[in-house]
């Protein structure tokens, strides 16, 4: 099984040069927005990566009270996220997955692919931070990944730390904390602004804001 395809050039994931940093930026993407622009970014910059997986979940089971745009629409508009940066790639690997799609699946199936060379980080909120214990088999995804974690604006760092300490003692790994705060941007406010015609003005990218309105989404 491959771990998508790039849509513009066709090139799988599992034939990426090993050895290398990888991102995982994992997420609904209902829609993507400039805050998961800045924190890519960012994460590349901060931390050295070489790439940015951007991974569109398919069926995610922390989100079941929210409404998901169906998964070739997500898929189009992360892949017009992933045009924005060289060394961001679209992965679809969850999206052709049928069922609940788990982080712990994917992890395993990467490092497969990708040998034990390739360095994957996998890129959260603080919000994450602490929701780790509610993922299935979380104990395992510390084995296959370091998280890198941006925490948010109002965020008792104090706690987070705490929070970090707890896991680094529990499984022997660290989890790095980026010096950037994540952006005051939520996809449900943007959901919510753009089905009553408001400006969504440096929310939004460009093309995919067109492609909203193109296709009617959330309508």
């Amino acid at each position: 099984m491959q771990l998508g395809k790039l849509p513009q050039t066709g090139r799988p994931v599992m034939d990426f040069e090993r050895n290398k940093k990888i991102g995982i930026f994992g997420g609904t993407f209902n829609p993507p927005h400039n805050g998961h622009y800045y924190l890519a970014k960012k994460a590349l910059e901060e931390f050295s990566l070489d790439e940015v997986l951007l991974l569109p979940v398919g069926l995610p089971p922390h989100k079941m009270q929210d409404p998901v745009l169906g998964r070739e629409l997500r898929r189009r508009m992360v892949e017009l996220l992933a045009e924005m940066d060289p060394r961001f790639r679209l992965c679809t690997m969850e999206l052709e997955r049928d069922g609940y799609t788990y982080t712990i699946d994917t992890l395993r199936a990467m490092r497969r692919q990708l040998g034990p060379g390739t360095e994957l980080y996998y890129i959260i909120g603080t919000d994450t931070l602490f929701e780790l214990p509610t993922w299935k088999e979380y104990e395992q995804v510390f084995s296959y990944t370091t998280f890198l974690c941006f925490p948010r604006p109002g965020d008792s760092m104090a706690r987070v730390r705490r929070q970090i300490a707890y896991y680094q003692e529990k499984f022997q790994k660290t989890v790095l904390l980026s010096r950037h705060l994540g952006p005051e941007i939520s996809s449900t406010e943007i959901r919510e602004m753009f089905v009553n015609g408001e400006p969504l003005d440096g929310l939004v990218p460009d093309a995919i804001l067109e492609f909203m309105e193109k296709n009617h989404v959330f309508r």
